[in-house]
């Protein structure tokens, strides 16, 4: 059975219809109707959560997938956190405390998951590569660039303890490294 049904992708179109009905209300506009006919095309929201339910269930397996499936993949993971996540100034939001253990925050965990697999680390992997040593100090500073938005992470659902489960990207974490070595 799938984790994720059209009913999930239903919940999320429904949110981000509300965000938009509020924020032309504060505009002064017309808000669209939300009322949808079962006959009404899927939008490109629907879509792209389609997309993204196949890839957290398991239905679009990794090994088969080709470069244009990754793309669209990780375009549609971008395109629907922008839209969860965005505003207007541009800044990137983090995400909530508790958001990892949301139905959202597992679809994106798997999603990443599947997208990034090959290019993940631990903190202490990234502190080293980073830094050139895996101190405390050192893990701190990885941590404080997660949390700052610098990296970006997603939870190991092999590791319980959430202060072990990080996992970092590769190669921002070598971007992060050469730009501490330039000219200050």
């Amino acid at each position: 059975m799938a984790l994720f049904t059209n009913t999930f992708i239903d919940e999320i179109t429904a949110m981000v219809t509300a965000r938009q009905q509020e924020l032309s209300t504060a505009l002064g506009q017309v808000a669209p109707s939300s009322v949808h006919s079962a006959h009404t095309a899927a939008t490109p929201l629907q879509e792209q959560l389609s997309l993204l339910v196949q890839v957290a269930n398991g239905a679009l397996s990794r090994g088969h997938a080709d470069q244009q499936d990754v793309q669209q993949v990780e375009s549609a993971l971008n395109s629907m956190l922008e839209l969860l996540l965005g505003n207007p100034l541009h800044t990137q939001a983090p995400f909530p405390a508790d958001f990892w253990q949301s139905d959202l925050g597992v679809l994106v965990s798997r999603v990443r998951w599947w997208l990034w697999a090959d290019d993940l680390i631990t903190i202490s992997n990234a502190a080293a590569l980073a830094f050139g040593e895996n101190s405390q100090a050192n893990r701190m500073r990885i941590v404080r660039a997660i949390d700052s938005g610098l990296l970006d992470w997603v939870p190991d659902p092999s590791v319980a303890n959430p202060q072990q489960n990080r996992r970092v990207l590769r190669p921002q974490v070598e971007r992060l490294g050469e730009q501490r070595r330039l000219p200050e």
